[in-house]
């Protein structure tokens, strides 16, 4: 049993030598600026080791109670301007997909963004997160068309998280594939099988995660071959100097070790096996060598297919970790365009592991990026920046983008084949 000064004085101790972050970070690490007794209460304990890791600006870092029941409002908001805008009601069901927020706790949503500037984590508006914020709200002031009215917050039993893996064809030649997330590898192989036929003569795939709740990058792999035009090895995406660097401290080592054991209780296949069981072996052999640069010993080979020919990939913030690797690695492909806007940016340190604290649990990463190479400040840019506004309530503005595209494309090849065709021999 750990008291909660025992716990606090430990992750500090965590993001002096273990969390990957620790050097860059050292002038933000001030845990002198906060006061954790035993005597606290379990909700103050969580929000004041919370507040201090938020200093760190890193998204991969969390602390909680393992039977924490996070505050569900049963509706998502969005900020534009001045106001926020309901995104979603799910159980909240005094609100309505719509409806426009203009005060909270008799504050304007401006004072509330400064008050609240730490929790959101960001001050471009499209990327706050909002929804984390109202979680300590009481009362909001809503406007819907004419009307006007106070709502005070409820809460609610939070539904589960389903992860979705989907296919559909939009027309003939367009493929849509939406991807909640890379954390299994069984559903992503199963879709892409199912989907060979349609891979295999359309001429475009769209591909959707502007909601990816990262996992692991190695599950994306097999998708990478409609994406990259040619045959190609996954080390050869990289510059010389973009490497991994690992701090191989000796709790590191031991708890990363606990997570490739997870993965392996999945369905993998005989590869992804190997490769868990590889990275177990370099861990253990690793153990207290401290920070050095990852050498990747083995490649993956990117077959790379003619087909699909273009690749669009829609991305938002809430796209992150394994989310983030992925739309930075599509990115050198030539047929790919990203559309939408920034992702997370959590991946500059990256590969967390869990420190298990009996009835708390802190996550942190033991590895980190080149700096020249971060984007955690930024998220993954698109090539075509779509701001978000109230009009993605009424439409799917990013996908009409695109579509619009595909039709430009094609248009654009039927004239090409016109004049070849009137080019006289």
């Amino acid at each position: 049993m750990f008291t909660k000064t025992e716990i606090f004085n430990d992750i500090v101790q965590i993001m002096r030598t273990d969390y990957s972050g620790a050097f860059e970070k050292k002038n933000v690490n001030k845990p002198e600026n906060y006061r954790i007794t035993d005597g606290m209460t379990d909700r103050a304990f969580i929000e004041t080791v919370q507040s201090y890791l938020l200093d760190f600006a890193d998204g991969h870092l969390s602390f909680d109670a393992k039977d924490a029941v996070i505050p569900n409002r049963g509706f998502r908001v969005r900020r534009f301007e001045d106001a926020l805008y309901v995104t979603e009601a799910t159980e909240e069901t005094r609100l309505r997909r719509g409806d426009v927020i203009v005060e909270v706790d008799g504050m304007t949503i401006e004072a509330a963004g400064q008050l609240w500037a730490k929790i959101l984590e960001d001050t471009v508006h499209e990327r706050q997160f909002w929804n984390v914020a109202l979680r300590s709200a009481t009362e909001l002031v809503v406007q819907r068309e004419e009307e006007s009215f106070r709502l005070p917050l409820a809460t609610y039993e939070h539904a589960s998280y389903e992860p979705s893996y989907t296919a559909e064809k939009l027309n003939d030649e367009t493929l849509y594939m939406k991807l909640t997330d890379f954390a299994q590898e069984k559903p992503i192989l199963d879709l892409l099988e199912q989907q060979k036929d349609a891979l295999d003569h359309v001429d475009n795939l769209i591909v959707d995660v502007r909601v990816n709740n990262g996992g692991n990058d190695m599950f994306y792999f097999p998708l990478l071959d409609y994406i990259f035009d040619q045959p190609t090895s996954f080390k050869s995406l990289f510059k010389e100097d973009e490497v991994m660097y690992t701090n191989y401290t000796e709790r590191n080592c031991r708890l990363w070790i606990n997570e490739l054991n997870e993965y392996l209780e999945q369905e993998l296949d005989e590869e992804t096996k190997k490769w868990a069981h590889g990275e177990m072996a370099l861990f253990e052999k690793s153990a207290g060598k401290g920070m050095v640069a990852v050498t990747e010993e083995e490649d993956y080979p990117i077959h790379g297919r003619l087909t699909p020919q273009n690749v669009y990939v829609l991305t938002d913030v809430a796209c992150g970790s394994s989310g983030d690797t992925f739309v930075n690695n599509v990115k050198k492909s030539p047929k790919v365009t990203v559309v939408g806007r920034a992702t997370m940016g959590i991946v500059d340190f990256c590969n967390v592991v869990t420190q298990d604290y009996g009835a708390y649990e802190f996550v942190y990463s033991v590895s980190k990026m080149h700096e020249k190479y971060y984007t955690n400040a930024t998220g993954v840019t698109p090539h075509v920046h779509i701001p978000w506004t109230p009009e993605h309530l009424e439409r799917d503005v990013d996908l009409e983008y695109v579509l619009n595209l595909t039709k430009e494309h094609k248009e654009e090849r039927g004239n090409a084949h016109v004049a070849r065709a009137s080019t006289p021999h």
